[in-house]
């Protein structure tokens, strides 16, 4: 994993370094591999689990995920890349904000065979990381699309209030790693979102004075989540082909 996020990132870098259409296209492109590979290890994990019970649930939800960002992507760089049209807001936006509610769906029903350790204090401090992300994302998104049409401030202001949301969870996971709760391969699926988060409000930041562009050095961190999703899954597949067991199990946790 260090080896594919250390490969990728210098590999955006010389792409931003050889001008901004050469960092447009390969940024555009190499969106298509990773998010792909998340959504085919998601499919396999789902068939690993099977459709029934709470594991089942969960991973169904994080396909759905998956599969929603990536074609958000795909969308993205086809606008960009073949119609020369600015993609946001566009159809992209539709998959972006669906796939929200299905990872939420997801981080808690993955943490259910944990929730024994998740206390009060854990909560409101999640709570009080999410609210100090969420108001100065919200305060630039509104002044920073003050010119723009009504729909474009609404789906601009959905992407800090749903960050927020998603960012809980994953908040209350990482805390239950770093108190020896679970272990750091469990965590993955909750730091890989949490990477999102920070590049959403790189994106709102570097968009206030109009220097961001397709291949800004913001986006390795967007592919970055998109690695780190992808390792956790391949770990859970890989777990439960070799085990046989669920990896909800508290033993398999630790």
């Amino acid at each position: 994993m260090l080896v594919t996020l250390a490969t990728t990132g210098l590999a955006m870098v010389v792409a931003e370094y050889l001008g901004k259409k050469a960092a447009l296209v390969f940024t555009d492109w190499i969106f298509v591999p990773i998010p792909g590979a998340l959504v085919v290890l998601s499919i396999l994990s789902v068939k690993r689990h099977g459709l029934q019970g709470s594991h089942g649930k969960a991973w169904i939800s994080f396909a759905i995920f998956s599969a929603m960002w990536f074609i958000a992507e795909q969308v993205w760089s086809i606008l960009e890349l073949f119609y020369n049209q600015k993609p946001f807001p566009s159809i992209a936006d539709f998959f972006y904000i669906v796939g929200y509610p299905a990872y939420f769906i997801f981080a808690i029903l993955y943490m259910r065979p944990v929730k024994k350790a998740i206390t009060k204090k854990i909560v409101i401090l999640s709570l009080l990381v999410a609210m100090a992300v969420l108001v100065p994302t919200l305060y630039m998104t509104f002044e920073n699309n003050s010119d723009e049409d009504k729909l474009s401030i609404i789906i601009g202001a959905f992407y800090p209030v749903a960050d927020a949301v998603v960012l809980v969870p994953a908040l209350i996971g990482v805390v239950l790693f770093f108190g020896g709760k679970v272990n750091f391969l469990w965590s993955l699926m909750l730091v890989g979102i949490i990477l999102e988060v920070a590049a959403d409000t790189g994106f709102q930041y570097f968009s206030l004075d109009n220097s961001l562009y397709t291949g800004h050095p913001i986006d390795i961190l967007f592919l970055w989540s998109y690695v780190v999703l992808a390792f956790g899954v391949y770990d859970h597949v890989k777990i439960f082909k070799t085990e046989k067991k669920s990896l909800h199990d508290k033993e398999s946790l630790r």
